[in-house]
């Protein structure tokens, strides 16, 4: 029998976050609606490098109906970064260099805003925004790594000499790399090509503003960092954080395209100007071709192994293609680095990463944030290793995989748990890796191979970034309590993993923590969605507070029933005695004594705490796939996926199992499908919706999935638990390219495999 109440068990969603999105009644952001809303809309650069020389914008003002149109000419010039600027693992010290302006003087990219307007329907400033009259000067543009490299390169920021937005050396380097190299006994090196990859949401980016007659900013935004993204908003405006609220309604999808700001600053400078609420809501094709994307790098790996397998030295070199921009690319590509230097232990380790500007669509943060990148690629180095040294690339893994109290891949902070080794034997076992491995290779025209990968990843970004979260609890005078939390609800069903925690502790059902959430003005301190830190880091906050509360609770009802606090417990609602369970109380008899008590003594039984991560709990695990390629036509069919998670205790089996289907199913897109495709003349992106950019459908998904749980607790998680929700896709795609090489013996290392890339690869494998 369980120890748990609710902890463990599949709990489906709260009403509060389920029924609304079933019913159609949630409201998103592209659904705020207030009192005489302007609509606004954004004038976008045709070019991808350009002066601009001028811009007439008087037809437009003229046009009836229009209520503002706004150029860089009107906006005091303040540099900002999209990216909230924070970049502490730089050896420097320091942050990111703000870059951009809200609107530009300058475009960078096709898509850079030039000017916008605000009118009182999207017909109106729709006709406004073809009024206003842009005088350009095209300038040369880059749109490769290469390119962008050259010595006569154009410049594409003063303060960026050759294009290169940042140099990080890995910070965490040790020993001595090449000595390492010379004392190995085998080496293996490749470069690889890894590509950007959009987050597909089905939301189009919106903003809402209004600024009140007092000057108080409200601002409603899909943003999953809202106290970061009000830190921002109030540097660019010159305003203390206190005049901004930042609300968050539910989130229509997000895979990290949400973390960083996009058409805030507009909104409300537009606001500003009419004295009226504004809306902006970005097309499908504005989503895809100004939305940050994954960032697109070249790795170059070379990595030493002794004979028996120990790995000794591993260096790597990476070129991280940012964008117009530097955005969320200015970390990403950095964190790359240590994803794929920090995996496995190593005493050798160096390495270097370049964030390149480009005049192209900005890159940045999606889920997994550099380490599907960095999987991709060592774990193809790790099984050419296993090839070259006679090694079966399961026993190669196990044989450096790191323990507990290790340091971890993000530092030297020690690993407080993992079950690494025990993902990868379970998964081996379960996909049949042994027998399947001993089969004579098939000659015909479809060919099965197995591939494998293994993952490390986070439950929050200590020691590189602050891992903040804060929680309240408060109970109602029905027993029932209300939960302020503000983490984004960008569809992980967090509200309800959180609500078990807290009922857990509480000993009430989940059904009675009410969610509050969704403005910097309500809520205390978080953080934000992002790093897998919801339930590991907010978890924690919500335990704490959940703790203070229970404990003013047993206070309160030792008085009520003349015995001590220590003397009982709670459970269903009800607090009694352990001796005597038939001498209690419901909940809601003592908060609703509490709070109306007429002696003098009344008050509302409540807690609250922050919580500061100061610890590295990593969610571990390993990916196994069999693949069928056809070798006439190329395509690649996915047959089975087996998952072996480590995510600590599972707090809702329900919500991680999904969290591990999704990340499977957008794993094998960005394995096999997702072209992301850049015009090499224009700039134009040409995938710019769901028509020209494919994604993996219900009908590419494997007929087989079995995903298994090791579900052993972490000493510092919630209840045991760890973060989940980006290991889910991590070494998806890596597997899968250990399969294709494993199925035609030719490995490919450019992503998507795509049946084009194939049939090219098998062409020349005949010719030798």
């Amino acid at each position: 029998m369980s120890e748990f109440s609710w902890v463990g068990k599949p709990h489906p969603p709260l009403k509060m976050e389920g029924v609304p999105k079933v019913t159609g009644e949630a409201i998103y952001t592209v659904d705020v609606k207030l009192p005489g809303m302007l609509v606004g809309k954004i004038l976008r650069s045709p070019h991808p490098h350009a002066k601009i020389l001028r811009i007439d914008k008087s037809k437009a003002e003229r046009l009836p109906g229009v209520k503002a149109v706004l150029t860089f000419e009107d906006i005091p010039k303040v540099k900002y970064a999209s990216s909230f600027r924070d970049m502490p693992m730089a050896t420097s010290g320091t942050l990111q260099p703000p870059d951009q302006y809200v609107l530009t003087d300058k475009a960078r990219y096709v898509g850079d805003p030039v000017a916008a307007v605000a009118a009182v329907d999207e017909y109106v400033a729709e006709e406004a925004l073809k009024l206003i009259e842009v005088e350009y000067e095209p300038l040369p543009a880059v749109f490769t790594i290469d390119d962008a490299l050259k010595p006569d390169a154009p410049q594409i920021h003063d303060h960026a000499k050759g294009n290169i937005a940042a140099h990080v050396k890995y910070p965490f380097a040790q020993g001595d790399v090449e000595k390492g190299f010379a004392e190995a006994d085998c080496v293996v090196e490749g470069t690889f090509f890894v590509p950007r990859q959009v987050g597909a949401h089905l939301e189009p980016q919106a903003c809402t503003a209004y600024v009140d007659p007092t000057g108080k900013v409200t601002v409603w935004s899909p943003c999953q960092l809202t106290f970061p993204l009000r830190r921002e908003l109030a540097k660019i405006f010159s305003l203390p954080e206190g005049m901004i609220n930042v609300v968050t309604p539910f989130v229509g999808g997000s895979f990290g395209t949400r973390l960083s700001l996009y058409c805030e600053p507009i909104a409300i400078a537009l606001a500003m100007k009419t004295g009226k609420p504004v809306k902006i809501v970005h097309s499908k094709e504005e989503d895809f071709s100004t939305l940050e994307t994954r960032t697109a790098d070249r790795v170059t790996v070379k990595a030493g192994f002794k004979k028996d397998g120990t790995l000794i030295a591993m260096q790597m070199k990476v070129y991280t293609w940012a964008g117009a921009y530097a955005a969320r690319a200015y970390l990403a590509g950095p964190i790359l680095l240590m994803w794929g230097l920090g995996h496995y232990r190593c005493p050798n380790t160096d390495g270097e990463c370049f964030v390149v500007y480009t005049n192209t669509t900005p890159a940045g943060a999606m889920r997994g944030y550099g380490n599907p990148e960095a999987s991709t690629v060592v774990e193809q180095i790790m099984d050419m290793a296993a090839e070259k040294l006679g090694i079966d690339p399961v026993e190669l893994r196990l044989k450096n995989v790191k323990k507990a109290g290790e340091p971890s891949n993000l530092g030297p902070c020690p690993i407080e748990s993992t079950y690494e080794d025990e993902c990868i034997r379970i998964g081996a076992e379960r996909i049949g890796w042994w027998e399947k491995r001993k089969l004579k290779k098939q000659e015909g025209v479809k060919r099965r191979g197995l591939g494998m990968a293994a993952m490390m990843h986070c439950s929050g970004a200590w020691p590189l970034l602050i891992e903040h979260s804060s929680a309240m609890i408060k109970f109602n005078e029905d027993g029932s309590v209300n939960m302020i939390i503000n983490p984004a609800f960008p569809g992980t069903h967090c509200w309800t993993t959180l609500a078990q925690i807290a009922a857990e502790e509480l000993g009430i059902s989940p059904e009675d923590v009410h969610v509050v959430t969704g403005s910097t003005d309500t809520a205390m301190f978080d953080l934000g969605s992002h790093a897998s830190r919801t339930t590991y880091v907010t978890g924690n906050a919500v335990l704490e507070a959940a703790r203070e509360a229970k404990r003013q609770l047993l206070e309160r009802a030792s008085k009520m029933l003349g015995v001590s606090p220590e003397e009982l417990t709670v459970k269903d609602g009800r607090v009694f005695v352990k001796a005597d369970p038939s001498k209690g109380l419901t909940i809601g008899e003592i908060a609703r004594s509490t709070i109306w008590d007429l002696k003098g003594e009344s008050f509302n039984i409540s807690g609250k705490a922050s919580w500061s991560s100061r610890y590295s709990s990593p969610p571990t695990g390993a990916y196994f796939t069999e693949v069928e390629v056809d070798t006439e036509t190329g395509e690649v069919k996915v047959l089975k996926f087996v998952v072996v998670i480590d995510c600590g205790r599972v707090i809702n089996p329900m919500t991680v199992e999904g969290q591990i289907q999704g990340g499977i199913s957008q794993g094998i897109g960005y394995a096999l499908y997702e072209d992301y495709v850049i015009n090499k003349k224009t700039g134009v992106v040409e995938s710019d919706n769901f028509n020209t950019y494919r994604i993996a459908t219900n009908y590419e998904m494997p007929e087989e999935i079995e995903i298994i749980f090791i579900n052993k607790p972490d000493p510092k998680g919630p209840f045991g638990a760890k973060g989940v929700g980006e290991p889910a896709m991590v070494g998806v795609a890596a597997a899968i390219a250990n399969a294709v090489y494993d199925a035609i013996g030719v490995r490919l290392r450019e992503l998507p495999i795509t049946p084009e890339k194939i049939l090219k690869a098998l062409k020349e494998k005949e010719k030798g």
